[in-house]
């Protein structure tokens, strides 16, 4: 056999080995029911989220935020009084309780069923009893929620992190596109296929309440950064707004949105507010509540302030953006097309390292330009005219 044909021989082998063994490997980690294949580790998805929630695990995480602006506490001035009232009516005002296993002739055994069992399993059956779905409550009559939408372990792939990974909180509320006018949306420059400032999914805009579920030691640890990333972004948002309307004290010191961390055992609800001063903006949480599930007094604790948020905090989240956005110009109304610059202010957003770019509404620098502008064409337009009209009387005259 010459050289050739013996290396095609052994090319032809080695192609073959190659395929055998890629069938092999196929049929150990696939089946197929009724001609449909799957994995057969149940373990994957678990194996992935774990690799995402690795960075909020890291010991320098925290001092990272704080770098950013982000801070895990409350600043000495804290929220205003008037948010942290509103706060003890959300806990404490009396609300409809549903039927079900946290009754008392079922509770014990419920409890005992999710004993050492996944998040997976404490998203079924447990987090619906702390923070019911948005849009099932609107089917079932509370029509107050028609405006939002629920996210569950949807990753926020239209906007950039502040550190670590896209968040991908267990459960989001947000406010749907639908709710915005074209008008609305041209001023918020959302864009298909862009990252944005206001939207962390094609249809989920301006996010005011995030929740995580964790399992095993230090689980609430972890859920709170993880709450913090995604709230911080949530925040970035609304404070981007009210600078591009000239009204960033409306949202000095204010609530903005919310958290619900919780395993099995407890529950830690904050809230989230930006401090804007000389130095820029800085974000902070203030403890809401934290408590055990199971306590006879507190079992409905997370519902009922959840129920409450949707009465009270929605309609004022929702009033504050549409006021903001009152006072920014359409863009089809401007004279000509301003040139904004891309980047965004470090005063008044938190940035990730690589500095992305946005589709957003225009900077308050911008929007001050805007008067000087207009008058500044008013008075060229004025101009042109006496100049027309000297130009025409001068040839009358010549005539």
């Amino acid at each position: 056999m010459g050289k050739s044909a013996a290396l095609a021989s052994y090319l032809t082998e080695l192609d073959a080995g190659r395929i055998s063994r890629r069938l092999r490997s196929r049929s150990q980690s696939t089946s197929t029911d009724r001609g449909r294949a799957r994995s057969v580790s149940p373990s994957a998805s678990a194996s992935s989220r774990d690799a995402k929630s690795y960075a909020y695990k890291a010991a320098n995480y925290v001092t990272t935020l704080e770098t950013k602006g982000c801070f895990m506490r409350h600043s000495p001035a804290g929220p205003t009084p008037d948010d942290i009232a509103l706060c003890q009516r959300l806990l404490h005002q009396p609300v409809e309780i549903p039927r079900g296993l946290f009754d008392d002739e079922f509770i014990e055994d419920f409890h005992n069923a999710l004993r050492n069992r996944s998040e997976a399993r404490l998203l079924v059956d447990l987090h619906p009893l702390l923070m019911p779905s948005a849009e099932n409550r609107f089917i079932q009559g509370k029509d107050e929620l028609k405006a939002v939408i629920d996210g569950y372990n949807d990753p926020w792939l239209k906007t950039e992190p502040i550190y670590g990974p896209k968040p991908q909180p267990d459960h989001a509320r947000g406010l749907r596109w639908s709710t915005f006018s074209d008008n609305q949306r041209r001023k918020l420059g959302i864009k298909p296929d862009e990252k944005s400032l206001y939207a962390v999914r094609e249809d989920m805009y301006f996010p005011y309440l995030t929740s995580k579920i964790k399992c095993g030691n230090q689980a609430l640890e972890f859920a709170d950064r993880q709450n913090m990333h995604s709230m911080c972004i949530a925040l970035r948002a609304v404070v981007s707004l009210a600078e591009a309307a000239g009204r960033l004290g409306e949202v000095n010191r204010r609530l903005l949105g919310f958290s619900v961390s919780h395993e099995l055992e407890g529950v830690r609800i904050y809230g989230y507010y930006p401090e804007i001063g000389e130095d820029g903006v800085k974000y902070y949480r203030w403890l809401v509540k934290q408590f055990n599930i199971w306590a006879d007094g507190d079992k409905w604790a997370c519902y009922r302030f959840v129920e409450n948020l949707d009465r009270d905090f929605l309609p004022i989240h929702t009033d504050r953006l549409m006021r903001l956005l009152e006072e920014i110009p359409d863009p089809q109304e401007l004279p000509f097309e301003l040139d904004v610059d891309d980047d965004i202010s470090s005063q008044s957003r938190i940035w990730s390292q690589e500095r992305p770019s946005y589709s957003r509404a225009p900077s308050v620098q911008n929007r001050a330009l805007q008067p000087e502008l207009r008058s500044m064409i008013q008075t060229l337009q004025q101009q042109l005219e006496e100049q027309n009209l000297d130009h025409s009387l001068t040839n009358l005259f010549q005539d």
